[in-house]
Formats: structure tokens, sequence, C-alpha cells
């Protein structure tokens, strides 16, 4: 998990703080490791020198306990530095004044602990952003999917809701049927505050075409639409944490999803799908996704398969070409995908 916060001293950090972070591969699940002092009175930090200086303690104790690390360097309102054998610790500074160490990327558990008990004791006790409300919690659908439109969802719960749509069956809505994922984004567009982003085949194909010519992927795209719909959400009230089903650890897009909520902490988690803010929008986004794959079947008088490259779909893309030509495809499909050249060789 990862943990993005916007200071007030950020915009006045050395040169050093703007240089791009290096790629690190996130591809791994672990409990919440962001460690916030809770209830002792905040200690104000002089600026970002201040930073450094409780980073450097951290590092001095790890290197107490027989541990290498590296020397720190600046990442978006923060620092990092590695330790052991390739973990990597990040330290960020909150706006009150106190400090969050992230220990998410530290592969070893036993390390990870080592990283915990040393964040306590200069100063930080453990506790989870996940105890925050309210939270909004973030999805999409159709990535995968070559038929049908690209959709980001983002629902915002407090406590007592999300208690109360867990209870009525919200969960993934990978486990869940066609018929009862439209009941159960029904009930939830009707009870919490949610928004989304679809893009149509059409718009999604000349966007893509537009980021791929500057460098940029499919991940790019979708930040964009989570950034969207999530800014919608955290407009309309007092926001807590936003959870993030990560898609991407590349830090350009970490840092776009942090960008649409100052102030606000959001993390980013693979199968975050499990926290119920995740699961209603994993929920609406899919039944967004499955109406408009209903609309371009109902356009094109084919009944449009979900999946990406299934022989199911194949068929269906032969069938539109021989009936419509090959220009139908921009229209319903995501052409980028492989599976365009091989309803193109039939």
């Amino acid at each position: 998990m990862t943990v993005r916060f916007n200071t007030p001293w950020s915009t006045t950090l050395p040169p050093r703080f703007f240089k791009t972070a290096q790629k690190e591969r996130l591809c791994r699940r672990g409990p919440p490791t962001a460690f916030i002092r809770r209830n002792d009175p905040p200690v104000p930090m002089n600026g970002p020198g201040e930073l450094w200086k409780r980073t450097d303690e951290l590092r001095r104790r790890l290197e107490g306990r027989g541990y290498r690390t590296s020397e720190p360097v600046p990442i978006q309102h923060g620092l990092q530095f590695r330790v052991g054998d390739g973990g990597v610790v990040r330290v960020y500074g909150r706006k009150d004044g106190r400090v969050t160490v992230d220990a998410s990327q530290v592969r070893d558990p036993a390390l990870r602990l080592l990283v915990e008990g040393a964040a306590a004791r200069t100063g930080e006790a453990v506790t989870s952003l996940l105890e925050r409300w309210p939270q909004v919690g973030a999805d999409e659908s159709g990535k995968g999917d070559y038929f049908g439109p690209l959709v980001a969802a983002a629902v915002r719960v407090d406590a007592f809701e999300a208690a109360g749509l867990a209870a009525r069956g919200v969960r993934d809505s990978k486990t869940v049927s066609d018929a009862e994922v439209s009941r159960l984004a029904a009930m939830i567009s009707r009870e919490c505050t949610t928004a989304t982003e679809v893009l149509m085949p059409a718009e999604y194909n000349a966007r893509y075409a537009e980021l791929a010519a500057r460098g940029r992927n499919l991940n790019d795209l979708l930040a964009g639409l989570h950034a969207a719909a999530i800014g919608r959400v955290v407009s309309g009230g007092p926001v807590g944490v936003v959870v993030v089903d990560r898609f991407s650890a590349t830090p350009r897009v970490e840092a776009a999803l942090a960008a649409c909520c100052p102030g606000v902490p959001v993390l980013t988690e693979v199968g975050a799908e499990d926290r119920t803010a995740v699961a209603a929008a994993s929920c609406l986004a899919r039944a967004r996704f499955l109406d408009g794959l209903a609309l371009l079947s109902a356009e094109v008088g084919v009944t449009l398969p979900k999946g990406g490259s299934s022989p199911a779909v194949v068929r269906a893309g032969r069938r539109l070409v021989e009936e419509a030509g090959p220009e139908v495809l921009y229209r319903v499909a995501k052409v980028h995908f492989q599976t365009t050249g091989r309803v193109w060789k039939g």
C-alpha cells in the first residue's frame, strides 16, 4: 500500500525534491503500514529539513540492528530509502507537523516489523489510515474487455453506510452475477454519494492514440478517469481517506491520483475490493460497463460478449467486420488489443 500526502510546505521544497522518483514495482499486498502519531500532541516540523532529520534518525536505528540503508532520495512530499536487500521505506511529512512512515514495500515480514518498531521509537505511533471515515473507494471495469466502454467509479461511505452495504451483499463485483450487480449498483446510487466516468470505445480509441503518441499508456488514461470520479465525490463533503484498487505502481500515475484531492491521503492497494467502499465502486463500475455494452450491442445488432480474446469475442468481431466493415470496430471495441489482429485475420 502506498500513501500520498499534500503538505503546505511542499511548494517551498528545494529543487532536489522535484526529481522524478525511481520506478518501484509494487505487486504485493500487505497490511496497512502507515504510522502516524495519534494521541500525542503534534511536533511541528521546521520545513523539509526536519523531515530529513527524522528520516536519518530512523535509518540510524535500523543500521543499529545490522541492516544497511541507502541515502534518502526525494519523492513527492517526502523521502524514501532502501533497507536490507530491496525493501523501500517512505517517510512523508503531514501538514499538521506529524510524520507518516510507509513500510508497505518492505517484502520481508520480519524486517517490516522492525521498521514498525523503529518508527514507533522515533515518535510515530502505529495506526491505520483505514480507521478514518468517511471513505471514498474507487475501482474500474472494462479494462480487460475488448468490447464496451472503460468505466471508473468512486463511492463515498461513512462507517454506518459501509456496514449496511456489506450486510446487504455488496462485495467484489467479480463474485456477483450480472443481474445482482445491477441491483446492488442501483442501491448504492440511491444511498451513497457516487460518481462515474464512462469512456465509450470511439472516444477511448481517440484518447488512447493521443496518449500513446506521447509515450503514455492505458494506465495513464485510467488514472485520469479515476481522478475525475474521485474529485467529484471528494468535492461533495468531508473525506477521511481515499482507497483505490491498485492498477499501476508508476509514480506519475499515483501522483495523478493524489493530485485530485489535495489534503486527503490516497491509498492504492492490490485487492482493495475487500474494502466495502471499493467493493461498492467495483459494483457500480461494472453495472455501468454492462449498460454500455448492452447499448453498443443494440446499436450494431450483434450481442457483444464480455472478455478480452475468447473465441466468442473473436467470432463476434469477425461477424461485425463482415457485416459493416472494419471501421465498425472503432465504435465498439478497444482496437489496440491484440484481438483486433485476430479479428482481421479472419
